[in-house]
C-alpha cells in the first residue's frame, strides 16, 4: 500500500521540524516502506481536501491518506474520504489533538519516527460520523455551516472559549500559548455570560424521544469520541463505532457552580451531576429561542 502524509505547514513547528529527520531514519531501517510514502504539504485553505480527493479517486483502496496536523486537519480530510474506499491514518501534529486520543496509542509512543515506522502495521477499522446539518431563519439549509463531525460538535460557551482560545495561539503561536490557551479562555468566559438561548430534542437509544424542559443552556456538546478542547472530556464513554452520539448538556448555572463543573469537566468526571443531562442518542435538533440572534456552534473545533 502507498501512504500519503498531508501535512499541515501551520502545525506545530517543533513537529514540522522532526518530520525530515523521521523520514530519514525510516528509510535507513525500512528502504521499502519509505519507496512507498510521499509526503505533500498544504500551501493555502482548503489545499488538503483537494489533495485527500485527488489521492481518492486516482488509488481508491491501494492508498492511505496520513494527516499529520490537528483536529481541524483531520476533519477536513474526513469529509472528503467519507464514503470512499481510501482510509485515513493520523500522526498528530496539532495543539490540542483531541481525536488522536481516542484513536491512537497511549501519548507517550506519539513519536513521528516511531508511528511512521508502523504504518504497515496500522489497523483499519471504519467509525461514525456526525452529519452536522444547518438552517438558517428561513428554515433554508447553509451548506457552508454543514458538514460531517468525526469528534466533537457543540453549542454555547464551549464554543466561544475555542474561538478566543484560537485567537490566542494566532496571535502569539508559542508553547505556552498552545497548552493553556484553551483553560485561560475557559476561566475568562466563564465569568461573563454564559448562557445561550436553545432548545433541544433528541431520538434516544431506544427510539424514544426527548425534549428539552427548558431554553436556557451552558451548552450541549454532540459527541462522536470522548475529548475536545486540548483535553476537556465531555463524553467519557463515547466510542467512535458504536453508531450513537453521546449528547452532554449542562444547564445555565451559576459562577460558583459554572466554576466547580468545569473542573470536572475538564477531567469527565461531570457525569451524573444534577446540572448535567447525559444522553445516547440517534439523532436529534437544536433550535434558537432567539430567530434574530445566530447559534454559535462549532464541529470538531472549526
Amino acid at each position: 500500500m502507498r501512504f500519503f502524509l498531508i501535512i499541515n505547514s501551520r502545525s506545530n513547528p517543533h513537529r514540522l521540524a522532526g518530520i525530515d529527520d523521521a523520514i530519514n531514519n525510516v528509510s535507513k531501517t525500512n528502504p521499502d516502506l519509505r519507496s512507498r510514502i510521499e509526503l505533500r504539504y498544504t500551501e493555502y485553505a482548503g489545499h488538503a481536501c483537494e489533495i485527500a480527493s485527488s489521492i481518492a479517486k486516482q488509488y481508491g483502496e491501494k492508498a492511505a491518506v496520513v494527516v499529520c496536523g490537528g483536529d481541524g486537519s483531520i476533519h477536513e480530510v474526513a469529509n472528503v474520504l467519507a464514503f470512499t474506499k481510501t482510509p485515513l491514518i493520523l500522526i498528530p501534529f496539532g495543539t490540542g489533538n483531541d481525536f488522536a486520543k481516542s484513536v491512537l496509542p497511549p501519548k507517550k509512543k506519539w513519536n513521528t519516527e516511531y508511528l511512521l515506522g508502523q504504518l504497515d502495521q496500522v489497523i483499519y477499522k471504519p467509525i461514525d460520523m456526525a452529519k452536522i446539518d444547518s438552517f438558517n431563519i428561513m428554515g433554508s439549509h447553509n451548506r457552508n455551516w454543514s458538514a460531517f463531525s468525526n469528534n466533537v460538535a457543540s453549542i454555547g460557551l464551549d464554543t466561544k472559549v475555542q474561538a478566543e482560545a484560537k485567537a490566542i495561539v494566532l496571535k502569539k503561536n508559542t508553547k505556552f500559548n498552545r497548552s493553556t490557551a484553551y483553560i485561560r479562555s475557559a476561566l475568562h468566559l466563564v465569568v461573563g455570560k454564559r448562557s445561550s438561548k436553545f432548545k433541544y430534542s433528541l431520538e434516544l437509544e431506544d427510539g424514544s424521544m426527548y425534549e428539552s424542559e427548558t431554553d436556557s443552556h451552558t451548552l450541549i456538546s454532540i459527541c462522536n469520541a470522548s475529548y475536545y478542547g486540548s483535553g476537556f472530556k465531555p463524553a467519557p464513554f463515547a466510542k467512535i463505532d458504536d453508531g450513537l452520539l453521546d449528547v452532554c448538556v449542562i444547564d445555565d448555572v451559576s459562577l460558583i457552580r459554572a466554576l466547580f463543573l468545569l473542573s470536572l469537566y475538564k477531567f469527565g468526571k461531570h457525569i451524573g451531576h444534577r446540572c448535567v443531562h447525559y444522553f445516547k442518542a440517534t439523532s436529534g435538533t437544536i433550535t434558537s429561542c432567539e430567530p434574530s440572534t445566530q447559534l454559535m456552534g462549532n464541529y470538531d473545533g472549526e
